[in-house]
């Protein structure tokens, strides 16, 4: 027995000590750490740039200069008739194609369109990021505040239960109210037991968002919800119109697509090379110097400039229909968001503290016999319910003001990415 309960000692005190060691390794992480994470190890976010990155090679190819071609000959040189000579000859020429002016600036200015829209694309999916961390970042707070409300909740009930218990032993109270305050405790207890459950399902999100470079038992770092206090919708709808990445991605395919159509108009034009060549025999040598020029006599690149057309008007056509699609994107959510604002004043200044007021009020009446249990419980339900909503309310003011945030394109969203590359 002696042995066993040493035996039984020890691995508490070992489980202690790995408890104690996991919790020492734990990591927290603010926001802002959790953001950096992802836009360093999200999927997305690195295909993006790699993507960014190969676009910018296609840009050192349009602007480089074509290659010269040289060509170089030799053989014997015989007589077919009169005395038998025999000499060797050589002969060399060189080709250096002429870029010119009308055929090298739309294709530079189509590849920096082409560039310039990657980049947009690379933003955007950024952008995209910080509000997927910050969004499931919130919720897994507001998960947290409920799981809190909850245990109260919880707590509270359980006592009125007991107490009603004690009342109804000797005889005080009807069984009817015992079992009405019983379905109110086991109701809380069920919703402390899915706030639970919540949580756990909003770290999932959380740390699949971030990427699997978050480890599983990860710990946040709380903050106080900031609210923040947006300017009026034609300022936003100006800052959209000025820095949306969308929207600079489809205004670069747009220039990207004339930029195509005028060189392939151009493409045309005749194309010009210099050449120069010398044949060397045992007799003589000649040099000549001249322009090679190709004449497009047969192909006048219909098809080319046609299909360049059609892709000019889509892209205009899809710059127009994006365009109105974020700005009716960010006029729904700032009407949510004066909504959200309201509700929250509303519920903050006056809803929960009215409830908190019956709520006591009915506490008192009760404890003097002046109310009943129902009329207690309902002052706590009805409570509870503003308390949530309060919740609840808060942090869909954050979540639409993080939307208008991503529409935008928030400057410090923008230097937060720049931080990161750095």
């Amino acid at each position: 027995m002696k042995f066993l309960q040493c035996l039984a000692f020890f691995w508490v005190c070992f489980s202690l000590a790995v408890n104690s060691a996991s919790a020492q390794n734990q990591k927290s992480y603010n926001v802002n750490e959790l953001i950096l994470l992802a836009l360093e190890s999200s999927p997305q976010v690195l295909a993006a740039r790699d993507q960014s990155k190969a676009v910018r090679g296609q840009l050192s190819t349009a602007r480089a200069i074509p290659n010269p071609e040289f060509e170089v000959a030799t053989g014997q040189q015989r007589s077919a008739t009169g005395p038998l000579t025999v000499g060797n000859v050589s002969s060399w020429s060189v080709t250096q194609p002429l870029d010119m002016p009308y055929n090298r600036y739309p294709r530079v200015n189509a590849a920096e369109a082409n560039y310039r829209s990657a980049e947009a694309t690379r933003v955007a999916f950024e952008i995209e990021t910080i509000s997927k961390v910050q969004q499931r970042f919130y919720e897994l707070m507001r998960r947290e505040a409920e799981a809190k409300a909850a245990e109260e909740d919880l707590s509270l009930t359980k006592q009125i239960r007991d107490r009603m218990q004690v009342r109804y032993d000797v005889g005080e109270t009807a069984r009817f109210e015992l079992i009405r305050a019983q379905t109110e405790f086991l109701n809380a207890q069920i919703a402390a037991e899915s706030s639970k459950l919540k949580i756990e399902q909003a770290r999932n999100g959380l740390r699949q968002v971030v990427g699997y470079a978050l480890p599983e038992n990860f710990s946040v770092v709380y903050e106080q919800l900031k609210v923040e206090v947006l300017p009026p919708l034609n300022n936003l709808l100006a800052e959209l119109q000025a820095q949306s990445p969308e929207l600079q991605k489809a205004k670069a395919d747009v220039e990207a697509s004339e930029s195509k159509l005028s060189f392939e108009k151009n493409a045309r034009l005749p194309k010009l090379a210099f050449k120069a060549s010398q044949y060397n025999d045992p007799n003589f040598t000649d040099r000549l110097y001249g322009l090679q020029i190709s004449i497009p006599i047969w192909d006048f690149k219909i098809g080319q400039v046609a299909e360049a057309e059609a892709n000019a008007s889509k892209a205009k056509n899809q710059l127009n229909a994006q365009s109105q699609n974020l700005e009716q994107q960010l006029s729904t959510a700032y009407k949510l968001y004066q909504m959200a604002s309201y509700q929250v004043k509303v519920l903050d200044q006056e809803v929960v503290q009215l409830a908190a007021s019956a709520q006591r009020i009915a506490e008192v009446s009760y404890r003097y016999g002046e109310r009943g249990m129902l009329e207690y419980l309902d002052a706590q339900r009805t409570f509870r319910a503003a308390r949530n909503d309060l919740i609840r309310a808060r942090f869909d003011l954050a979540s639409v003001i993080t939307e208008i945030q991503r529409l935008r394109a928030s400057p410090e969203w923008l230097a937060k990415i720049e931080s990161g590359k750095q």
